[in-house]
């Protein structure tokens, strides 16, 4: 009696819907009264689906690579039953599992970033990450005229055709985190057996990328000079008339975010909230945005530190007990907060008055309040603790990057300060100028929350002053001794011919 051979076909599983509306192509094997199916891996509409041929049709743009994999996933089914026929038993699960151990690569690119997009924004909820791969995905489409691509179409050629484009369009730094972000995904592709190895594995630019970090750092000269523009415009707390914010509303909004919903991050003026940010981010140690924007009231603690120079002296001169009585006391921010990026713990301490003109405005200066409910405020109205939900408080925060940065410009050029200025320059600034007083390394790290391999980043280089004090020890002038004696020779030179001159006179 002859027996029945399976029953292999492409169908579109109706019984599962995709968020996109979409069902996936399945492989159905049906053989003695069992039905088994393998996922293909792509989906498709039922009006793209053509049963009858089980194929994709061709108004999908991906219809032909698509109908490729279809079919050769079908062919290879039936090669498997032709290869075991009379040889050994088989069923729909086996047949299934033996087709299975060398799947194809059934993921597009497009496909892939998006499981990766999804992935950062629903699961992890890095909006942020999320939002990197998002404009790299758009990169690529305008590169590739918006056609998807099977992951196995990452050719080394389509990548040289990509750096190419990239570099007409983008700066280094731009095109080495597109390339850092490409690697991250063609390497999660090779993590979940989609491709058998990244297609930039050993790759290398075309041109060496120049990625050298800008330096943003103002002087001390500077920074004192935007605070004192500060002082005149707002007042030494912020206390001064407030502008009228329906004439400057539109330093607040940008259409950009208004379809998002952002709404206002703080009454005050916009130039007087990006002064106050960038100032205090400067003196709390080079605070980044981020970690500014999380600070609550309850963050903020009163620490008293005594004088101790003037406390050894008195207690010299008049005893202890008149040291204690007479002890000069400072009272300071004291913060431990961790770092946003590098989940570094960081120690702050800021003396508290030099801190009030920012604080004042935002009735965030700490007064001993025990009042659970207003401590856990935020000190600066970026984030809203009635709506703590992640996403907002990123697009709060991308918002208050675009808000801050704008009005830094602006009051930069009335204070007359040419130096380029965003809100990172305060970090650059304090790493700097401590630098250059001969703080040590290994203490600005501390104060900044990194690691002192890592601080150079925020280094200025030297001032004009510093360089051409350094290119003078390059001749013999500059040496040593040498300008001492040669001032003493000067001066003999000139009371000889000084005498030489009177006794010409007098003959």
């Amino acid at each position: 009696m002859k027996r029945n051979m399976p029953s292999i076909s492409a169908i579109l599983y109706l019984s599962k819907t995709l968020a996109n509306g979409e069902h996936p192509i399945m492989l159905r094997v049906s053989y003695n009264g069992q039905r088994k199916y393998k996922s293909l891996g792509f989906s498709c509409s039922e009006k793209l689906w053509n049963e009858k041929r089980q194929e994709v049709r061709l108004g999908h743009p991906m219809a032909r690579n698509m109908n490729t994999i279809i079919r050769n996933e079908i062919d290879k089914a039936n090669q498997y039953v032709m290869s075991v026929e009379g040889q050994q038993d088989y069923s729909a699960n086996s047949i299934v599992k033996a087709i299975s151990k060398e799947a194809p690569t059934t993921h597009t690119l497009f496909s892939l970033f998006e499981e990766r997009i999804a992935y950062f924004s629903n699961v992890t909820k890095k909006h942020n990450t999320a939002s990197g791969y998002r404009t790299l995905l758009n990169v690529i489409k305008r590169f590739n005229g918006y056609e998807d691509l099977e992951l196995f179409e990452m050719s080394k050629g389509w990548i040289k055709d990509f750096e190419a484009y990239l570099r007409t369009k983008y700066t280094d730094n731009s095109i080495r985190k597109f390339f850092d972000c490409l690697k991250a995904i063609m390497n999660y592709a090779v993590d979940k057996e989609y491709i058998k190895e990244s297609p930039l594995l050993n790759f290398k630019f075309s041109k060496e990328l120049d990625c050298r970090t800008r330096k943003r750092a103002l002087s001390i000269m500077e920074i004192s000079t935007l605070t004192q523009y500060y002082y005149d415009t707002y007042g030494m707390y912020g206390e001064k008339e407030r502008p009228n914010l329906e004439k400057t509303k539109v330093h607040y909004w940008n259409q950009k975010f208004k379809p998002r919903g952002t709404t206002k991050l703080t009454p005050i003026d916009a130039e007087q909230f990006s002064l106050c940010l960038f100032l205090c981010s400067y003196m709390l140690q080079g605070l980044a945005l981020v970690d500014l924007a999380k600070l609550r009231l309850k963050d903020l603690t009163i620490k008293e530190v005594v004088n101790k120079q003037k406390w050894i002296e008195d207690a010299a001169k008049y005893g202890t007990e008149y040291a204690n009585a007479h002890r000069e006391v400072t009272e300071y921010y004291e913060i431990y907060t961790v770092r946003e990026k590098t989940k570094h713990p960081t120690r702050i301490m800021c003396e508290a008055s030099l801190l009030y003109p920012y604080l004042n405005p935002f009735g965030s200066i700490v007064n001993g309040s025990e009042d659970e409910d207003e401590l856990e405020e935020y000190v600066f109205p970026i984030y809203d603790k009635d709506n703590d939900d992640e996403y907002a408080k990123y697009g709060r925060m991308r918002y208050a990057i675009y808000l801050v940065n704008v009005n830094l410009r602006r009051a930069a050029q009335r204070a007359g300060i040419k130096s380029d200025i965003t809100f990172y320059s305060a970090r650059h600034s304090y790493a700097s100028n401590l630098y250059h007083a001969n703080v040590p390394v290994g203490l600005i790290a501390q104060n900044m929350g990194r690691n002192p391999a890592e601080i150079e980043t925020y280094l200025k280089e030297f001032d004009t002053d510093n360089i051409i004090a350094a290119n003078q020890k390059a001749l013999i002038t500059g040496q040593e001794g040498f300008m001492e004696v040669w001032e003493k020779e000067k001066k003999r030179i000139r009371i000889e011919r000084l005498s030489k001159m009177d006794k010409e006179k007098n003959k």
